[in-house]
């Protein structure tokens, strides 16, 4: 691709490679904000000094940190009630984990259909709509699988049941906060990139551990 001046003087050239070194350099951004705040500002990561990555994988990690206490702060809050249904615990890390890999997946799709334009001609509130309805499909397939698994290895259908509506609530969940999140950020001006996957797991975690105990407490009647 030619360059010219304002005269229409050639100035320089755009070579194909060139191209490809942006495009590169831009897609290894990205990559890292969605793994977590792991950015090497330009540089090759693995050519860094090891002070420095920590420096900056450290801070994310933190805030991460700190938001999964108050997920250990409900759970402990929750103590009655596991007192009484010990079986529920079992299936904590069932459920935030498959939220947060859900949550994963929309934000993911999102933030790529954004870099590519795929999403120009729908609307925030037609992708996340489609979204919730995926998250609800997958919930349901899901849900419905963990409430057997959960009756072969509890025997107690009440549990059971509790574990797969909860699972369905928390699918739709991370469905709509994983495609929200990022529009929200480009509304705000900042990369939708940095609402990575950690970000968004941890959130999920949060609020469906909330979603779990309370269902479980209305299906036990407890």
């Amino acid at each position: 691709m030619p360059v010219v001046d304002r005269e229409q003087r050639l100035v320089g050239i755009i070579t194909v490679d060139d191209v490809i070194d942006i495009l590169q350099q831009e897609t290894t951004e990205d990559i890292y904000a969605l793994g977590g705040g792991v950015q090497s500002g330009g540089d090759n990561y693995f050519q860094m000094n090891l002070l420095e990555i920590a420096r900056k994988r450290v801070v994310w990690l933190l805030v991460l940190l700190v938001t999964n206490t108050i997920t250990g702060t409900i759970i402990k809050s929750q103590e009655d009630l596991l007192a009484k249904v010990v079986a529920l615990t079992a299936f904590i890390p069932l459920l935030t984990g498959t939220g947060g890999n859900v949550g994963a997946q929309s934000s993911t799709v999102v933030i790529r259909g954004m870099n590519t334009d795929e999403i120009r001609s729908l609307g925030a509130l037609q992708v996340i709509g489609r979204e919730a309805i995926a998250g609800a499909l997958l919930g349901g397939m899901l849900g419905t699988i963990a409430t057997v698994w959960a009756y072969f290895l509890q025997g107690q259908l009440e549990v059971a049941i509790a574990v797969g509506t909860s699972l369905v609530a928390i699918s739709i969940l991370a469905s709509i906060s994983g495609s929200a999140l990022p529009f929200l950020f480009r509304y705000l001006r900042l990369d939708p990139a940095l609402m990575s996957a950690p970000f968004i797991t941890t959130a999920v975690d949060v609020v469906g551990v909330l979603i779990y105990f309370n269902l479980a407490r209305v299906i036990l009647k407890l």
